[in-house]
């Protein structure tokens, strides 16, 4: 993120001249300490062997000898001393931070005297960010990632929980996560390097600040909470969507030492099928994000074997080398984890969620048909048989698996965080006697949501 950028935010509150927080002696001895350094530090790397233009910028502990040009200065300790006593620093950053902080008063308004300010305007613009972060008693972790295959016809779409989608727009994100042409270019080489997409997936969560929290782009949950995201998707319609590497990103006024551009994941393109996302959706998605969220939370560990299933789902998506046949084998591993069979598996595999599934006759002599055919097909790929046209074909036309897996888990779930006359337990004992007997099946059938 770059030094000491003046980012405007819609969340941030807009200050227009003295506000409280500096109306008081303690501040306006930090200000004339810290401007006092700020102007020496300048006159020291300009006079260094750096020099203005070569010395780019800085990240405090980064580089011990820029560190030495501020630190080894007479202004440096009475600066540090009077960050110290401010409460607010004390509380958001740490007073152990102090001395971090003084150095970024001079890296950050290098950034700005670089680009023709004066030292004592850099310095005006560094002072009124360094005010607006101790006025903002939260700090927003943003994540962001190419999507792919996804078409949102109405636009951009708000989710929940701060996560939403949007069209790839270079101006948007500069304006949210205060990103420059460094930051943007690297989103740009993701896009080039497999992550083709027009839309982006981007979370933004508000976490109080604490001298814990000083220096992270990332509390640690944004992962989980677009993993989560992108299951909901699935759970709820076809389409093979997808992210490609998730870029960390904590938008500030004042650069408290953070360097550098957090990631994590790859990016691999697997052209497939479009995920059409409409507002109508947006609804159904949030259940489903729920739904796994209460899952996550409480039955998840008592329901392993949906858990595997769950991720067995996942994996038909996200499988680094995305070859069909690798497909098939997730969605059929799904099945099996969710029934928990060990013996006559193709029919009673078949049996069991075609008669939980179907709402017809024909349905369910359908979706029999349909988990028979992949069970064989699944069969013939573990043990090195040949396929034949057909079941070639139907490997790589796979959506009807998937779409028996998916309705299959949205049920099973819904059962797992809603147990009552049927539970997961009842289920795994009296599923064949149940699923023969009408009345019974049509119990179990609307306790799992069907």
């Amino acid at each position: 993120m770059p030094e000491g950028r003046d980012i405007p935010r819609d969340d941030c509150e807009v200050v227009t001249g003295p506000t409280s927080v500096q109306n008081t002696t303690e501040f306006a001895a930090l200000k004339k300490a810290v401007t006092d350094l700020t102007l020496q530090g300048l006159k020291s790397i300009a006079a260094s062997s750096f020099g203005m233009d070569g010395f780019g910028g800085g990240i405090a502990h980064y580089d011990p000898r820029k560190d030495a040009l501020i630190t080894e200065l007479p202004r440096f300790g009475p600066a540090v001393d009077e960050l110290k006593k401010i409460p607010a620093v004390q509380a958001l950053f740490g007073a152990n931070e102090a001395g971090r902080i003084a150095l970024q008063f001079v890296f950050n308004s290098y950034s700005h005297a670089a680009n023709n300010d004066s030292a004592e305007v850099a310095f005006e613009r560094v002072w009124d960010g360094f005010i607006r972060e101790l006025e903002k008693p939260t700090w927003t972790f943003a994540a962001v990632a190419n999507i792919q295959n996804i078409s949102c016809p109405d636009g951009n779409i708000d989710l929940f929980d701060g996560i939403s989608i949007r069209g790839r727009s270079f101006e948007e994100l500069e304006r949210l996560l205060g990103w420059g042409p460094r930051e943007l270019d690297v989103l740009t080489q993701d896009w080039m390097q497999g992550a083709g997409s027009s839309f982006i997936l981007l979370l933004t969560r508000e976490v109080p600040k604490t001298p814990e929290n000083l220096l992270m782009q990332s509390d640690g949950t944004a992962y989980s909470h677009i993993v989560r995201t992108l299951l909901a998707l699935r759970l709820v319609a076809a389409g093979d969507v997808r992210i490609g590497r998730l870029f960390f990103a904590r938008p500030s006024h004042f650069n408290v030492g953070i360097g550098g551009m957090q990631s994590s994941g790859f990016s691999v393109w697997h052209p497939g099928p479009q995920y059409i996302l409409t507002s109508s959706m947006i609804h159904l998605v949030a259940e489903w994000y729920r739904q796994l969220t209460a899952f996550e939370q409480g039955g998840g560990g008592r329901a392993r074997n949906v858990g595997l299933a769950l991720r067995s789902f996942s994996s038909i998506y996200d499988r680094y080398s995305h070859q069909a046949e690798d497909r098939v084998l997730d969605a059929i591993t799904a099945l099996e984890a969710l029934w928990k069979l060990d013996t006559e598996l193709a029919f009673r595999l078949s049996f069991r969620t075609a008669s939980l599934l179907g709402d017809t006759d024909d349905e369910r002599e359908s979706l029999y048909g349909i988990v028979n055919q992949y069970y064989k097909i699944r069969s013939k790929i573990v043990h090195g048989s040949t396929l034949n046209d057909a079941q070639a074909a139907m490997v790589h036309q796979d959506e009807r698996i998937r779409d028996v897996v998916r309705r299959s888990l949205r049920g099973f779930v819904k059962l797992v965080n809603n147990p009552g006359e049927w539970s997961l337990a009842r289920l795994d004992s009296e599923a064949d006697v149940a699923l023969l007997h009408p009345a019974r099946r049509q119990c179990l059938r609307a306790a799992m949501g069907f």
